[in-house]
């Protein structure tokens, strides 16, 4: 990232992926600097506490670029505050999913756009509704910055050129997990799974992240029996036992993904990390 000065336009992301969508959109325009307020380690911000150098970082920025579709409601009170901070929602337009209760075995599509709880806010999962906030967080960027519109918009056309081929690759090769059913411990692959025709049957965790009880954990058991699931797919730095108990009771194997919310400051970072992980569904499943 150069060097900050005072002439510099300051864009503050709200975390990885939307890190990752904006570097390629302002890539090479050495007057924009690019920020991530949780750091591309940090994880979904579901779990995550803001601190005292977040504030700071969105109330020196010019612009917040944020997931939307509730990702970042705990933080509205902060950017909303600022009357002279730019705010882009890179949600606009995107098809939402409505959370399900855990371990619930469907899931019902929303056709209207709101912020809150009861939607499934994991919409960068699907290299379709990529496409959308990059053009979404594109457009507001050349109607803010207009001298930058040949790059941005050149930039925005060769990523979104990259994220088409990434969608024909993924679907050609998840027909062979058509109609095939996986068990996940977060809600971060239902975008996924309804774009490419396979079932998410159950999460393990709560939309809050909790690990489920004893009554929960026999519901879990009943479910991959039911539906012949061989894999449980946990993320980076799981820390739970729930894992360890439903391998033990079902024989499941226990397998990662990385819901791309964390991983290497990479222009191809969030088409390396997707072709990764149907990679590791597929030798899974199949």
């Amino acid at each position: 990232t150069p060097p900050v000065t005072n002439d510099n336009i300051l864009l503050v992301t709200s975390f990885y992926p939307i890190y990752i969508f904006t570097l390629n959109i302002v890539d090479s325009i050495d007057e924009i600097n690019v920020s991530c307020m949780a750091e591309q380690n940090t994880g979904c911000l579901h779990d995550y506490q803001i601190l005292s150098q977040d504030a700071k970082l969105i109330a020196d920025a010019d612009v917040f670029i944020i997931n939307g579709a509730g990702m970042e409601t705990f933080l509205e009170d902060i950017y909303m505050s600022n009357e002279n901070l730019k705010v882009i929602d890179s949600s606009k337009g995107v098809t939402l999913i409505e959370n399900c209760d855990e371990h619930h075995e469907n899931h019902n599509e929303e056709t209207h756009h709101d912020h809150n709880h009861s939607v499934n806010s994991h919409i960068w999962m699907s290299p379709e509704n990529a496409k959308l906030q990059v053009e979404n967080i594109a457009e507001s960027l050349v109607s803010f910055y207009p001298q930058y519109k040949s790059v941005i918009e050149k930039n925005k056309n060769d990523y979104i050129n990259r994220l088409t081929e990434l969608s024909e690759e993924l679907s050609g090769k998840a027909e062979a997990l058509k109609n095939e059913n996986i068990i996940t411990f977060h809600e971060s692959y239902d975008y996924l799974a309804s774009e490419y025709g396979f079932n998410v049957v159950a999460t393990v965790e709560s939309h809050e992240g909790a690990e489920p009880s004893a009554k929960g954990l026999a519901e879990l058991v009943e479910i991959i029996e039911k539906h012949n699931v061989n894999v449980l797919f946990t993320e980076p730095d799981y820390k739970g036992s729930s894992a360890t108990i439903l391998s033990n009771e079902t024989g499941a194997r226990i397998l990662t993904l990385n819901p791309v919310i964390r991983g290497e400051v990479s222009l191809t970072a969030y088409e390396d990390i997707m072709r990764a992980n149907l990679e590791t569904i597929l030798k899974a499943v199949k």
